[in-house]
């Protein structure tokens, strides 16, 4: 169960990274503060981004290195979007990566099929009448 969670914790570490980076754009667009009709259309796009990206993390197979990826681009994002005048495009950069990370992650695994059978050309041409 921990790794659940701590799979879900690097999944809403990389939902609120885009969250942040959104929140900086559109604060970076308007002179003065963004309007009301502004925060709540970020809130209405990206609070479900970030649940969803926290729910594929959790039932992902993220495991290790790429555990570690997600956790280093996280934090790249998080330092780059307070320190940085475009460091909100690189934070959702990073986000998107993480995102990218996660998602491979949570494909199904690959189905056996069987034995393969190899059929040289010669079995091919033969005709079957036989």
């Amino acid at each position: 169960m921990a790794e659940k969670n701590a799979r879900l914790a690097l999944g809403l570490l990389a939902g609120v990274v885009s969250l942040i980076g959104m929140a900086r754009l559109i604060s970076g667009a308007f002179s003065g503060a963004a309007s009301g009709f502004a925060w709540v259309f970020l809130l209405l796009a990206m609070v479900p981004w970030v649940a969803y990206v926290g729910w594929r993390a959790r039932h992902s197979q993220l495991g290790g290195r790429p555990a570690l990826a997600v956790l280093v681009l996280g934090l790249v994002g998080l330092l780059s979007v307070w320190l940085f005048t475009l460091g909100a495009v690189v934070a959702l950069a990073c986000s998107l990566a993480a995102f990218v990370v996660i998602w491979v992650h949570d494909w199904p695994p690959r189905q056996v099929k069987g034995d393969d059978h190899f059929v040289r050309i010669e079995e091919l041409s033969d005709d079957d009448s036989e």
